[in-house]
């Protein structure tokens, strides 16, 4: 029973973030003029892609009870390619000039060795216990300190700036008011990613045995990636607001 549960947690929350990824990549034809929030969309929507790809290949294979090794595997290099595409979408649209070729060719570098990593232990041909996962580990802890320290700067700079008379036509009090909670809530999507990545690790150490854990955190991972959608989302209802304000705090 526990088997089945977990095969249509799986299939289940594949098909949202499916989804959710049609109508992030679907609505972009609606912000053509807007490049840093379009692309931010795409990247969300290969996020999703990703992990839903992921779910099936997990349901599919059944790795989790014949090859627990390719499991991890499987779920460190979804993980990883997620926690660089969100990095590049969310931290580009608090701060518009981050991405970079530079950022680029160095996420990139560190992600496919990190997951070359993964899947050469998988096999047996890295035999250093548990150090595979350490490239994921620094480099996404990396990336939530770039994108939190981005954060904390933009706001400060935002917060600083008044809506008075010698402030831009389009910087009003309410403007200000809904690109503040329209950043915060890309923060309080990044507390549920490391909370939801931490949990999973504790999680499945404490029942190593056991594939229910795997199911109540596919229900978390899901109401996650609700929660970061609809935060894109409604974002796209200030956009243009909060694409004056980044691009000015940008240049101070």
């Amino acid at each position: 029973m526990e088997q089945k549960l977990y095969d249509v947690a799986l299939i289940i929350a594949a098909g949202f973030n499916f989804v959710m990824a049609f109508v992030l990549a679907h609505n972009c034809l609606w912000f053509r003029e807007y490049d840093v929030y379009r692309r931010s969309r795409l990247f969300s929507a290969w996020v999703f892609v990703a992990f839903a790809i992921g779910f099936l290949l997990h349901c599919h294979f059944q790795w989790r009870t014949s090859w627990p090794e390719a499991a991890s595997a499987l779920s460190v290099s979804y993980f990883h390619i997620g926690a660089v595409f969100f990095g590049w979408s969310h931290t580009s649209l608090l701060r518009p000039d981050y991405l970079t070729r530079r950022i680029v060719v160095r996420d990139l570098c560190l992600l496919a060795a990190g997951i070359t990593a993964c899947w050469l232990s998988a096999f047996g041909l890295l035999s250093v216990r548990h150090w595979q996962f350490s490239i994921f580990f620094v480099h996404s802890v990396y990336i939530a300190f770039i994108f939190y320290r981005t954060y904390l700067r933009v706001r400060r700079s935002l917060s600083d700036r008044t809506a008075d008379e010698n402030a831009p036509r389009w910087w009003t009090a309410e403007a200000k008011r809904e690109v503040l909670m329209g950043h915060n809530s890309f923060v309080i999507g990044g507390h549920l990613i490391i909370l939801f990545g931490i949990g999973s690790i504790v999680f499945t150490a404490a029942f190593p045995h056991d594939i229910w854990p795997y199911t109540v955190l596919l229900a978390m991972g899901t109401v996650v990636f609700c929660y970061i959608f609809y935060a894109l989302e409604d974002y796209g209802n200030i956009i243009d607001a909060a694409t004056h304000a980044t691009e000015d705090a940008a240049e101070e």
